[in-house]
């Protein structure tokens, strides 16, 4: 079982930018798009990240085994263009990721299995 409080850093590194390893960039890409869905919904996150961005968090939410979560933000850049595809985008969102419980399972499961991921390079 890993340190909650290791995990609490990682976490917290991702948040500021400064994740550590491949996994801790991964969740750093995850949390960016994840705030800006959370803070503004699906079109805020469209508007506000470039493509790169979005792409990046779509492969970080694979990385950590949530492939229904990076299929719905691969389909984010529709909420920018039409209000039907942000309503849509937003409930499915909020039906997989209700909180970030889900986002913390997949980080404690991930780093159980590849804690070098999360190692300063």
């Amino acid at each position: 079982m890993t340190d909650p409080d290791l995990l609490r850093d990682i976490w917290n590194r991702a948040c500021a930018g400064a994740g550590d390893g491949v996994g801790g960039r991964y969740l750093s890409a995850l949390l960016l798009v994840d705030g800006m869905v959370r803070n503004g919904g699906p079109n805020h996150a469209a508007d506000s990240c470039d493509p790169a961005e979005l792409a990046a968090a779509a492969a970080a939410a694979r990385y950590f085994g949530m492939a229904d979560l990076a299929a719905v933000i691969d389909e984010l850049p529709a909420a920018a263009e039409d209000d039907d595809a942000d309503d849509r985008l937003s409930d499915t969102y909020y039906r997989l990721a209700p909180d970030s419980e889900r986002l913390t399972d997949a980080l404690a499961a991930r780093h159980a299995t590849a804690p070098e991921d999360f190692q300063p390079a």
